[in-house]
Formats: structure tokens, sequence, C-alpha cells
């Protein structure tokens, strides 16, 4: 029942941030839906995201539900601070996480924006008969390809360490794609496969302030 609660609650969060950024879409039909510079990715821009991601456990009967909040905000020119929540639940175990991380980038190829990222924070489990703790840390790296004007298609590779976790490191290998419905609004969706055979199917959605 709670799970059910947890489920609708973000879905309804999902769809309120969608309906504002329809309603700006809708406000903005007779005007360019990209800025004046004609191109626009996700790094170096202020926006807040919620996502929703189903794990595909490899050898396991359950999954894991992954509903997560994200806030990039630009510091310098070709370096964003990124702070992210994450809630997951796999059968009876539910597991927090909150981190913070910086991420550096470059403009200056035209083929596309190579990145470096590196993070840290903390995560803990409870459920399943016990609890556990951790700090986590994080590095990426990873290139966002402007393919259209409101279109980009980011190919990664991440990895998280929790030292006090069972499972303690898992790399990350996937693409995420982001499209600017308009200037201030987008939809996101990612595929990505980890170092336990793990699946990720993630959709959600960006607001750009």
């Amino acid at each position: 029942m709670k799970q059910n609660l947890l489920i609708k609650s973000f879905l309804l969060a999902v769809a309120a941030f969608s309906l504002a950024g329809a309603a700006r879409a809708a406000d903005a039909m007779s005007s360019a839906s990209v800025p004046p510079s004609g191109t626009m990715g996700l790094l170096g821009q202020t926006y807040a995201g919620l996502s929703y991601s189903y794990l595909d456990l490899n050898h396991s009967p359950d999954h894991t539900d992954d509903y997560r909040f994200d806030y990039n905000q630009p510091l310098n020119a070709g370096l964003d601070g990124v702070l992210s929540y994450d809630f997951m639940q796999t059968g009876a175990v539910k597991q927090q996480a909150v981190a913070g991380a910086l991420r550096a980038f470059s403009s200056a190829y035209t083929w596309g924006k190579p990145y470096v990222e590196a993070g840290a924070g903390y995560t803990w489990e409870r459920g399943g008969g016990g609890k556990d703790n951790s700090v986590l840390w994080e590095i990426a790296v990873g290139t966002e390809f402007q393919l259209a004007p409101a279109f980009t298609l980011t190919p990664f590779v991440k990895y998280q360490g929790t030292p006090d976790l069972a499972q303690r490191d898992v790399w990350n290998y996937g693409v995420k794609a982001n499209y600017w419905v308009d200037s201030q609004w987008a939809l996101t969706a990612g595929l990505d496969r980890d170092n336990h055979q793990a699946m990720r199917y993630l959709v959600g959605t960006n607001f750009r302030f």
C-alpha cells in the first residue's frame, strides 16, 4: 500500500512538472523552441529533473524502482554543480541516497561537449531484516552530442563506490537522450547496463529556469 502511494505521488509530481512545461510550451508556440544560440543541451544549464528508472536485476525475481530528483547549477564557464536524491526499492529493501558533484565540460569542439564528473554523498538501506549505511563516491565521463537544435544524446561511463554496503563497486555504461519541447521543458530517456548485468530503463522530465 505504501509503495503504491509512493508511486502515485511520484507520478503526480511528474505530471504536474510536465503540465507546467506544457503550459509554457503553449504560450511559446509562436516563438522559437530553443534559445537564440540555436542549440541547447543540458550542460551549462540551470534545470531540475524528475525521473523514474526500472532496474531489471540479473538472475533475480525482483527488480528495483528508482525515483530520482536532480538539480544542475552552472558555477562557472565549463563547470556545473549537481545535487541529487534517490529513493530506491527492491522487494522489502528500501534505499535512499543524497549526493553532490562537480561536472567539468568543454565547449571547444563542434562535434560535442566531453565532460568529467566527480562527486560524493551518503546512502542508507532499511528492510529485509537489517539496515546499513555508507558514504558513496562517484566518477563519470561522457560526451553530450548535439544531434539537432533541441536534441542531445549522451553516452557515458560511471563508477559508484559504497565501501560499507554488500555491493561495493558498480560500473554503469549507457546513454541518455534529452529533447527540449520548448526552451524550458524537456523529455528525457535513458538505457544503461552495469557490471552486475542489471539493465536500467529511465524516463523523466527536465525543467529549465
